[in-house]
């Protein structure tokens, strides 16, 4: 067997020719009481400006020593030695980290949000990135797959939730140095129409809405009845689905607002504001008259399938004749959540106190009213008290004062 020879270029710094020729710097130095030597592989042992390199480079590590700031895999990333310190390169991939990351979600968070969660990395997320390490995930593989995405800004965004998530705790975790997602801004990647959501407010006019409820009677009746019902009290549509006649109170015309059917799953509001009482337009009251005859004896849930199919527990019970209705009326296609953004915008474009209808739709404060709704606000009372002040949803079978409640 050959012997292997040094040269050296200065203190801590050598060449080494093996017994096969190979040459190559070697630099070495003290790290918590051990010599560990390295191999500068990549650099050309004849050149001066490589020797140079090695020693500056030397000088750095031990500077990055004395200040307590050295990471072995920082400078050796591929180093055995890294290991021994407590530094050695983790080889978890993304797939390893989300679905770590989702099985917390299920014990912690609501089935649906664990299953929507479940649906990005399932769908999007681990086909695109599972495989790459994580300390391996770079920036610009991410803006290309934004950029490739057809979907909306915010289908984009909620799907990258479980990405970000599982990126800040293998940070926390020191799996990785960085962040790639922190300066990454998402709606900078799409197009103007995809920056355009389901959920951006687009209300219906009253002609569209008179359009959208005549198709909806020759639909069903009872169909008509539970979106006269949401054009005229603002509910979600989980709410809507949730709505049991125990919860309707005749006398001061009210209803109870205190559970939300989700993907089959009956459950609390979406926030602790949302247990509410809504005071009923006479439009919204008249179509819950008009629904007793529907579901009232021996009925639990107000609102019902045709066929007696039962009571609405997935969006989809609705989506398939919202479509239909709306392409029978001539009217743009929106997401049925925009009956609730209807409600809303007629009241305060009415001149309706935003506080009032803060609080009819289940929010503590103004600030998601005037933030969506701002350019509708008229004018608001310096109350606390509504007035109903504008003519939205006063049936002709049913007015009402504008007295103070």
């Amino acid at each position: 067997m050959g012997r292997t020879r040094s040269e050296k270029i200065e203190r801590g710094v050598r060449i080494r020719t093996y017994a096969s020729g190979k040459r190559a710097i070697e630099i070495q130095f003290q790290f918590r009481g051990v010599t560990c030597k390295e191999m500068l592989s990549s650099l050309n042992p004849d050149k001066k400006g490589d020797q140079r390199y090695a020693i500056n480079l030397k000088a750095e590590i031990e500077n990055a020593i004395e200040r307590q700031t050295f990471r072995y895999t920082d400078y050796f990333p591929d180093s055995r030695r890294a290991r021994l310190f407590g530094h050695a390169v983790s080889t978890v991939t993304v797939k390893e980290l989300l679905e770590e990351w989702l099985k917390d979600v299920e014990r912690t968070h609501p089935h649906s949000t664990y299953r929507c969660y479940k649906k990005s990395c399932n769908a999007h997320l681990i086909p695109e990135f599972g495989s790459i390490r994580a300390r391996e995930l770079t920036p610009q593989q991410i803006r290309e797959w934004v950029r490739s995405r057809t979907g909306t800004l915010k289908s984009i965004r909620n799907d990258l939730t479980p990405l970000r998530a599982v990126l800040d705790r293998a940070l926390n975790d020191d799996i990785i140095d960085r962040n790639p997602l922190d300066k990454i801004k998402v709606s900078k990647l799409v197009s103007r129409d995809q920056a355009r959501t389901d959920y951006e407010v687009d209300p219906f006019t009253e002609d569209e809405i008179k359009a959208v409820l005549e198709i909806a009677l020759e639909y069903d009746p009872r169909i008509r009845n539970l979106l006269r019902f949401a054009f005229y009290s603002g509910l979600r549509t989980s709410e809507l689905f949730g709505l049991m006649w125990g919860d309707v109170d005749w006398h001061h015309m009210v209803v109870r607002v205190q559970r939300a059917v989700v993907e089959r799953k009956v459950k609390e509001t979406k926030t602790k504001a949302g247990i509410r009482d809504v005071i009923l337009l006479p439009s919204a009251l008249d179509a819950l008259k008009d629904q007793k005859q529907y579901s009232f004896v021996g009925g639990e849930y107000v609102f019902v399938r045709p066929n007696e199919r039962g009571s609405f527990v997935d969006y989809e019970h609705l989506e398939r004749p919202w479509k239909y209705i709306l392409k029978r009326a001539k009217v743009r296609y929106r997401n049925p959540y925009q009956t609730r953004h209807t409600y809303a915008s007629q009241l305060l474009s009415g001149g309706e106190n935003p506080l009032f209808v803060a609080q009819q739709m289940g929010h503590k404060t103004t600030e998601m009213i005037m933030r969506h709704y701002g350019r509708w606000v008229e004018q608001a009372e310096e109350t606390h008290q509504h007035v109903f002040v504008s003519g939205f949803g006063q049936s002709d079978a049913s007015t009402r004062k504008n007295e103070k409640i």
